[in-house]
């Protein structure tokens, strides 16, 4: 039997190989798309919508005098939103920037950039979550409004948005995953094209399970399952396509993009999204929405008072919703 030798390694050098991997959800795509506006003034940002007065073509009598004027700004409305900060602080002691870690140039460079990511990812949840507004009163600070409040057609909270201008709630669809079919996609669509009465170009930032459900509709599956039209690939392409980026319906033609950070709440890890939330979407029509910025997204860094270099990475924002009546959402719950 052979021997074995033990060996004293406590002079061996550590190996650390020379590079910094992260993985986490970063693709921001609302906040990457959404219009950028001009520049926000006020804490609580205002904008007009108003509506067209049914149609009337009962005619007028011969020789007819005008004998009742119309108030043609009725119905206009004003609503708005709150501006809403964002912060994320770093530290870096002296004795850990004198160092020379594995696979960055900089620990007080790579702090700011790391930050700056984070701060990104929070804006985006916060454009794409429920939190209704809220004012700063000292206690509590300014919130801005996300799309899970704007896009409701029940009486809201804050009174944010006048019954004429709420979202139908032909546009809101909660249907199971389990019996959502391409009916219920096109549905929300339909609704929408009888709110705003032309064919548009709108984009569904879908959580990954509504997404994969989508990427199936109209796909045979073996012989059981009568579909109207199936695929057929060719073989020696060595792949198969079950993916659905763009979809052309009858009403509309929607840009369909995968999206981690629908309806998170503070504090949530978007790779780790619960199952409501991958099942959710948002309709958006891109001349709808927008983005306002008081503060762009900024780097400061503050005294060193001895404990090593410190600073914070900052924005203000808000969600410009211009009317919720021609947005649509995706709600299952289950």
């Amino acid at each position: 039997m052979p021997s074995t030798t033990t060996y004293n390694v406590s002079g061996d050098r550590e190996d650390l190989t020379n590079f910094l991997t992260i993985l986490e959800p970063e693709d921001c795509p609302k906040t990457s798309t959404f219009a950028k506006t001009t520049k926000v003034t006020n804490t609580f940002q205002t904008w007009q919508a108003d509506t067209l007065a049914a149609v009337d073509f009962s005619g007028i009598i011969e020789g007819q005098d005008v004998q009742a004027f119309n108030n043609e700004s009725a119905n206009r409305a004003r609503f708005g939103n709150y501006v809403q900060q964002f912060r994320r602080p770093w530290m870096v002691s002296r004795l850990q920037e004198a160092s020379d870690p594995a696979g960055i140039s900089s620990e007080v460079a790579q702090s700011k950039i790391k930050a700056m990511r984070e701060v990104k990812r929070s804006i985006e949840a916060a454009v794409g979550s429920s939190n209704d507004m809220q004012a700063d009163n000292g206690v509590v600070p300014y919130v801005t409004r996300g799309l899970g409040s704007w896009i409701q057609s029940t009486a809201q909270t804050t009174n944010a948005v006048p019954t004429l201008f709420r979202t139908p709630s032909a546009s809101i669809d909660s249907t199971s995953m389990a019996g959502f079919t391409e009916s219920s996609f096109n549905a929300v669509f339909q609704s929408i094209f009888q709110v705003n009465g032309g064919r548009r170009n709108y984009t569904l930032f879908a959580g990954p399970t509504l997404k994969r459900t989508i990427s199936l509709f109209q796909r045979q599956e073996g012989t059981t399952t009568a579909k109207s039209y199936t695929v057929t690939q060719d073989a020696n392409e060595n792949k198969v396509t079950l993916n659905v980026t763009l979809y052309e319906g009858d009403f509309h033609t929607v840009a369909i993009i995968p999206d981690m950070f629908n309806g998170l709440v503070t504090g949530a890890d978007p790779s780790t999204v619960t199952a409501a939330q991958q099942r959710a979407g948002f309709v958006i029509d891109p001349q709808l929405v927008g983005i306002g910025t008081m503060l762009g997204v900024q780097a400061d860094e503050l005294e060193d008072q001895g404990g090593g270099r410190r600073g914070f990475v900052s924005a203000a924002m808000l969600l410009l919703c211009k009317n919720p009546k021609g947005l649509g959402k995706f709600n299952a719950t289950t």
